[in-house]
């Protein structure tokens, strides 16, 4: 009786094995999908063409890819601070520069969002560390951390900005 079920199990790993190979075998057939791509003038050109269109608080987005994005701020309209409880973000600044507060406390009332991985207030940031980011500059902000261009020098600061989900409940910090 053992060896009858040891024989099922081997004809199972064998078949499993054997899949997995023809699966393999497949894929490298076929060869990866390409790298996501979009030339800098495209990316410019609808930023420009999105900021000529509408004054905007959120700033002006070019999406790349699923949580990826390139997004211009400008100095000219009040900016939200935010806190994205489910998600890390990853910036680093293309072009222009500014005082970007991180931590503390949004400043109520909270404004109403699109979505619920996005807490704002027009109002600001109470406490946390505020310093002055600049082209080559990256942050990583955690989920929940409270973040805030409290100045932008000059017409408007351009980041890269990549957001990812890492968390099924919302974290806060107040």
């Amino acid at each position: 009786m053992m060896t009858k079920q040891l024989l099922s199990f081997c004809i199972t790993i064998i078949v499993t094995v054997v899949g997995a190979i023809q699966q393999l075998a497949i894929a490298q057939e076929s060869g990866a999908p390409p790298a996501l791509f979009m030339p800098d003038e495209e990316i410019e050109r609808t930023l420009e063409e999105a900021a000529a269109a509408s004054a905007s608080a959120v700033g002006w987005t070019v999406t790349i890819s699923p949580g990826v994005t390139i997004r211009r701020r400008s100095s000219g309209v009040t900016n939200f601070a935010i806190i994205h409880p489910y998600s890390l973000e990853i910036y680093r600044i293309i072009e222009g520069s500014g005082t970007l507060v991180t931590g503390g406390k949004l400043v109520l009332p909270l404004a109403e969002s699109p979505n619920p991985d996005i807490v704002r207030t027009q109002h600001g940031v109470e406490g946390g560390l505020a310093r002055q980011v600049k082209a080559g500059d990256v942050l990583v902000l955690q989920p929940g951390t409270p973040h805030w261009f409290s100045s932008i020098d000059g017409d408007a600061i351009t980041y890269m900005e990549s957001r990812v989900a890492i968390s099924t409940h919302p974290i806060q910090f107040q």
